[in-house]
């Protein structure tokens, strides 16, 4: 049997506390753990939600301790996912696959591989809550393929689509589901196999195995883990009977069966695969599919804004920012001033560097305020000014965000207002919105929308 290190192999099917009474594991000390394990990378798949991504990412990448002491174990790749719930749904597929006609409660895991990926998974989990909740946040088959992009899609455990019709001994309707995700996500979808001692999982690994060598579907081990020690089976038992409102002693209390649902090493998933290692290494691969720093990067890093869209005729939104400026300035007739003018200019050209150099995309920034701004003295709802300092700038008294005394007149500091921490962004002290009279129709969220898309 070979021998396998942690490094040969990767978590892929991890929940934590964010799977709301079902994972017992703080996220902190998971991926700690999984860090002083030396596992090369870590998936978070909680159930029906995406709140513990961001702090997933954060855990995985912090090198100091709450004292400020250097941690002694290096970073881990983070890999953000969600274990989805996939519906029975009467105009899509998935009523065709559902083997007991189950409305729901069928289990997808989908992995973000890139920015896109991230922002896909992010509309699925907002679509399921809002618009597909029934008992849980569900998602269907065609809501699936009209944003895969970005996304590696795994099968899941025993309640998924095709596990669920191998237990129920429809191997052809869980090849046609195979089948299925295999158009949507190519080479990205993997089939998982995975075993506790539970006899559906027994009966259904062979045919799992099969199922990939005759699709051509590339297999990974993965262990459904819920808490992180094997000794803290009891409690997660305990967690699950609160969630149920069910007690110990009750025979009908939800439980696991075995004491196997933690993070087990790489030994110990050997060990279980033994004849199958491939299924350990292709743990590593999903893993090096996720370009993480690209996530990262959007996330943490400068400036993440909508999507504004300007008219023909522009270059890019800074040029569309200049030609409203300098449209401005002549309405309200600073441009025969050569202070004025010369002060809009290094405005301009501070805007400009800050893009050059920092990646600030502050033009797109001020079209945005100046749109809700509008928005909101055209509807007749009382607005301010934008923030204070904003006052100093010649640039926002041009494209009207703000409003009142001259700068130039006064010695105002523009550079107090673009030294701003751009972190909280748009926020509502930018407008000054009158709370009492801030309604908007859903029709004018409509027209908002057609101009400002994410």
């Amino acid at each position: 049997m070979p021998k396998f290190e942690n490094k040969d192999f990767v978590h892929l099917h991890v929940h934590s506390e964010y799977s709301q009474f079902d994972g017992l594991a703080r996220l902190k000390n998971l991926v700690h753990t999984a860090r002083k394990m030396g596992f090369p990378a870590l998936a978070l798949t909680d159930h029906g939600n995406i709140g513990g991504i961001i702090k997933f990412i954060q855990e995985c990448y912090v090198t100091k301790d709450k004292n400020d002491k250097p941690l002694d174990y290096p970073p881990i790749k983070a890999l953000p996912g969600c274990e989805f719930y996939v519906s029975r749904n009467h105009e899509g597929k998935s009523k065709e696959f559902q083997p007991d006609l189950k409305k729901g409660n069928r289990h997808l895991i989908l992995i973000a591989k890139n920015l896109e990926g991230y922002q896909n998974m992010c509309t699925l989990s907002q679509k399921s809550w809002i618009d597909g909740f029934y008992m849980n946040p569900r998602i269907d088959l065609p809501l699936i393929e009209k944003y895969s992009k970005g996304l590696i899609c795994q099968s899941a455990c025993p309640s998924s689509l095709i596990n669920a019709n191998l237990i129920y001994d429809r191997y052809d309707v869980a090849k046609e589901v195979c089948g299925v995700f295999k158009d949507i996500f190519k080479d990205d979808f993997f089939l998982e196999i995975m075993y506790h001692g539970l006899n559906v999982e027994y009966k259904i690994a062979p045919e799992i195995l099969r199922l990939g060598k005759e699709l051509g579907i590339k297999v990974i081990a993965t262990n459904d883990s819920h808490y992180i020690l094997k000794n803290q089976a009891k409690s997660q038992e305990i967690l699950m009977c609160m969630s149920s409102s069910k007690c110990l002693s009750d025979p009908k209390h939800m439980s696991f069966i075995y004491d196997e649902f933690y993070l087990k090493s790489a030994e110990e998933m050997g060990k279980i695969f033994k004849d199958n290692p491939e299924v350990l290494y292709n743990t590593i691969e999903v893993a090096e599919r996720v370009d993480i720093d690209n996530i990262k990067k959007n996330i943490f890093g400068g400036m993440r804004l909508p999507k504004f869209e300007i008219p023909e005729g522009y270059k890019d939104q800074f040029d569309y920012l200049e030609k409203l400026a300098w449209e401005g300035m002549k309405k309200k007739g600073w441009d025969k001033s050569q202070k004025h003018v010369d002060a809009l200019k290094k405005e301009l050209r501070d805007i400009r560097v800050a893009f050059d150099n920092n990646g600030y995309d502050f033009a797109t920034y001020f079209l945005i305020v100046r749109d809700y701004v509008t928005y909101a003295k055209n509807k007749g709802i009382m607005v301010g000014g934008g923030r204070g300092s904003g006052y100093a700038s010649i640039l926002l008294h041009c494209i009207g965000i703000c409003f009142g005394v001259d700068p130039v007149k006064y010695g105002l500091l523009w550079e107090r207002f673009l030294g701003f921490d751009d972190l909280p962004f748009v926020k509502d002290s930018d407008f000054g919105f009158d709370d009492e009279t801030s309604v908007i129709e859903s029709s004018d969220i409509e027209e908002s929308e057609e101009i400002m898309s994410e």
